[in-house]
């Protein structure tokens, strides 16, 4: 659906808040994933085609094999590929008594199957309590077909899940257990920069966990500079809701707020810029309805916004309209709402 401008007393605030007390803020002595996953993006700058897509997962999987991960998502000939590739840790082998050893010198074979130690839970659960806390024990890679004007390629999404986080979903760790949350989460992101690092790959977002993305803030300077109008507020209002949606998993509510954010940014530019104001022009009846698209393109021509924030904002516009501002079905996770706000606020501070 198509984003009408709205001043903010008709803003329907049951959207953000009607179903916020069905969530509540967990608080426990287990580790907690917000503090630990971590994740980063990255842009691969080529023509987006089937075989070279087939070309950058074969390598990745030539990579993380021999970092000592599996899949089985691995590309195949012939196959259509998928456009996510999960990696999980090779736990170590259990130890073993001298009837085992004993069975692999008179007994056929001796090797040991990965696939069968993963399978069989006992030594998979074995295996896993051996694994150091701080190792990544889970690698996801998302890949997303990007269409710009001036550029293409794939944006992808990479979540690292460290061993900690692992132990305490399927071991019965103790009440007691300690653990530095810093140094793991320092060693995922190292580990994380290293192992892209070997295809050349630069981060564009992150590495950063999901509680420090909403730490991250609009600059002094442009929160000041906002603050001067009343439409720059009212954007400043949607990135707050926003977050207090996306803290809450209201990913439909947030994505909305960071939207209309994106919108009254672009109305206040106009303003600042132009000596242009496009809502009270609308309500005169000099201008028919202005849509998101509108805005977009009011950015296109003549703009301090950098190419890769155009080209994202008319992506939003075009191949993500399916999960946009009030569509309130389908899929939507929470990585493409994290992907829009980041944009909002990079849009906000090379604006002003």
């Amino acid at each position: 659906m198509d984003l009408y401008l709205r001043r903010v007393d008709l803003v329907d605030r049951n959207l953000v808040f009607g179903v916020s007390r069905l969530f509540e803020i967990m608080g426990s002595g287990q580790p907690n994933s917000e503090e630990l996953i971590v994740k980063a993006e990255y842009f691969l700058p080529l023509e987006p085609t089937e075989e070279n897509l087939r070309q950058i997962q074969t390598r990745f999987t030539q990579i993380l094999r021999e970092e000592g991960y599996i899949t089985d998502d691995a590309p195949l000939p012939y196959v259509t590929l998928d456009r996510t590739m999960e990696f999980v840790k090779i736990p170590p082998e259990p130890k073993k008594s001298r009837w085992d050893k004993l069975k692999e010198k008179v007994g056929p074979g001796g090797s040991d199957d990965i696939r069968e130690r993963l399978a069989d839970t006992q030594k998979y659960l074995s295996g896993l309590e051996r694994i150091a806390d701080d190792i990544p024990f889970r690698f996801v890679f998302r890949f997303k077909t990007f269409h710009g004007d001036e550029v293409e390629g794939y944006d992808l999404f990479v979540e690292v899940t460290p061993a900690l986080l692992q132990k305490s979903r399927q071991l019965r760790l103790s009440e007691n257990y300690s653990y530095n949350t810093d140094n793991i989460v320092d060693r995922n992101k190292r580990e994380l920069q290293r192992i892209l690092g070997r295809l050349e790959l630069e981060p564009i977002q992150g590495p950063y966990t999901e509680a420090e993305t909403l730490d991250t803030r609009l600059s002094e300077t442009t929160i000041e500079q906002l603050e001067e109008h009343p439409y720059g507020q009212t954007a400043l209002k949607y990135i707050n809701e926003g977050d207090q949606s996306l803290r809450r998993g209201l990913l439909h509510a947030a994505l909305s707020c960071y939207i209309q954010g994106i919108e009254w940014t672009i109305l206040y530019y106009k303003i600042q810029q132009d000596d242009e104001d496009l809502v009270e022009e609308q309500q005169n009846g000099e201008i028919g309805p202005v849509y998101f698209s509108d805005l977009t393109e009011e950015l296109e021509e003549d703009t301090p916004a950098s190419q890769k924030t155009i080209s994202k904002l008319s992506n939003f516009n075009q191949v993500e309209r399916r999960w946009m501002a009030h569509h309130k079905s389908g899929e939507l996770q929470r990585q493409d709402v994290e992907n829009v706000r980041s944009t909002l606020l990079r849009l906000s501070d090379e604006l002003f």
